[in-house]
């Protein structure tokens, strides 16, 4: 697959305000972390596929009375602005419900952050996007382990601790995903990959 032409001639460091002012196409392509542009690849439709499956799972799961939450995959979630601009597009994303449709959340309003994280994802995943999030002090954090097949083998579950500012594991799921907050449900991880 050819490159875009645009690919090539983004900045290497951006601001917000310039980054509101790219093109949805753009703008779904590129990550900003401390001002610094990220271009990140499409990932593979059985990527995508679990990240949908499990985001209608928890959307299905929230209660029908309590806070308002909304679950959504591939949307920006940010992270600080000071000192430099940085947001993430977590895969499925588990925050409070906004009154602006329009409105992206902010890591104060977002209560969960999954990635699912292929063998060449995994390292960021575990190392920068983590401390990330939890410097963010978003509570919870989930790990979706792909092995090179796209099959799931773990899922890893981790709590922050918000006295350290870092994230504590607390569980490791490889048969089924069992959360308690901020949804409670219970979903096979082999429903996730199925044809």
């Amino acid at each position: 697959m050819a490159t875009p032409s645009w690919y090539e001639s983004l900045p290497q460091v951006m601001s917000e305000a310039e980054y509101n002012a790219l093109s949805e196409e753009i703008a779904r392509s590129i990550e900003v972390v401390h001002g610094h542009v990220i271009k990140c690849e499409s990932p593979a439709p059985g990527h995508n596929r679990i990240a949908r499956r499990l985001a209608t799972q928890l959307e299905d799961a929230r209660p029908p009375t309590g806070p308002c939450l909304s679950v959504e995959t591939d949307i920006d979630v940010v992270l600080w602005r000071v000192p430099k601009f940085t947001f993430r597009r977590p895969d499925v994303v588990i925050y409070k419900c906004l009154d602006e449709p329009r409105q992206k959340p902010h890591a104060s309003q977002t209560l969960a952050v999954v990635e699912v994280s292929s063998p060449a994802t995994a390292r960021e995943d575990l190392t920068d996007k983590r401390s990330q999030y939890a410097a963010a002090g978003i509570p919870l954090y989930l790990m979706v382990l792909l092995d090179e097949k796209l099959e799931i083998t773990e899922v890893w579950e981790f709590h922050l601790d918000a006295v350290a500012m870092e994230y504590r594991q607390h569980r490791i799921h490889r048969t089924v995903l069992e959360l308690e907050l901020p949804i409670m449900v219970s979903i096979p991880l082999a429903a996730l990959t199925a044809p």
